[in-house]
């Protein structure tokens, strides 16, 4: 890139001045381009031609003409901010024919936000969205990424944190398994079903100890990611625990249901971007997920009956 001495280049306004009236011809139509007034037109490109030591515009007429100077200047003003116009309108297109990407747990993804991005489009159907799922916490900025949907105490270091939803932890099983140990969800023999776990989510025996079971005494497996976990279950394999608003349609369904017990623990949801400037498809899609917020259900009414 060639070094610039700004010393030496007049003023910006003088010269977008000029090339207004060079390309109109006149410096009243300069003025109504430029919001200005026809003198203070005049004013500016007078003192750009005293500043360079040249006549570029003279009478002709009842009109103005250009001297060869200020042909040449016209020229190069016109090429310079042709090109800083079609760099900046290409700055703009870009994130928008890139769309707006964000990452989230495959959980979440699969089970609760792609079922509802088609309302999201029927909104805002000229803002694409790129979701990625995800199990790993993503460098935003190094990835490209607008939004990360993550759990946790939204203390992130370098990251807009926005509150999206809490929600509760709840232990889930399949009809199937339910009816295979009595049918009853009041009176299952927890201690004696086999039960799915997590060895990177600590907590699990946290919770199984609020269900009265020393979880040292339980026939489990192990399986790694929210997502697998609720699959396992829907097949019969066994309980876990999850966040309930990412099975709120398979409850809703039948496919799954919540065994009526509560506990102490939560799962909050963060909205997370990147320090900077907030594209505005990035807080419309905020907007449209804290319109999700799920409504807690009651044991009751997510109760299979006996």
């Amino acid at each position: 890139m060639t070094e610039i001495d700004w010393r030496r280049i007049p003023s910006l306004s003088s010269l977008r001045a000029f090339e207004a009236t060079a390309r109109l011809g006149s410096f009243t139509a300069a003025g109504n381009a430029l919001n200005v007034t026809h003198a203070a037109i005049t004013q500016q490109v007078r003192a750009l031609e005293k500043d360079l030591g040249l006549t570029l515009l003279q009478r002709e007429g009842r009109g103005m003409a250009l001297t060869d100077a200020g042909r040449q200047l016209a020229a190069s003003l016109s090429d310079g901010f042709s090109t800083i116009a079609d760099g900046i309108e290409r700055l703009r297109g870009t994130p928008a024919s890139r769309g707006l990407r964000v990452t989230c747990t495959p959980a979440l993804s699969y089970a609760f936000i792609i079922p509802r991005l088609g309302q999201f489009w029927d909104a805002h159907p000229d803002i694409p969205v790129s979701l990625t799922p995800s199990g790993s916490v993503d460098d935003l900025k190094r990835q490209h990424f607008d939004l990360g949907i993550r759990t946790g105490k939204g203390d992130w270091p370098g990251l807009d944190v926005e509150h999206l939803w809490t929600t509760r932890v709840i232990l889930i099983a399949s009809p199937s398994l339910i009816d295979k140990y009595g049918g009853d969800t009041k009176a299952l023999p927890l201690g004696d079903m086999p039960w799915i776990k997590s060895q990177s989510y600590y907590r699990d025996d946290d919770l199984v100890r609020e269900c009265g079971l020393d979880p040292e005494k339980l026939s489990a497996i192990y399986i790694e990611g929210q997502a697998d976990s609720v699959q396992a279950v829907m097949r019969g394999i066994g309980l876990t625990f999850v966040s309930e608003i990412a099975v709120s349609d398979d409850l809703a369904s039948g496919a799954l249901v919540r065994l009526p017990y509560e506990f102490n623990q939560k799962f909050t949801y963060y909205a997370a971007t990147p320090k900077g400037v907030e594209r505005t498809s990035t807080r419309l899609f905020i907007d449209w997920l804290k319109t999700l917020a799920p409504n807690p259900r009651s044991g009751e009414e997510n109760k299979r009956p006996a």
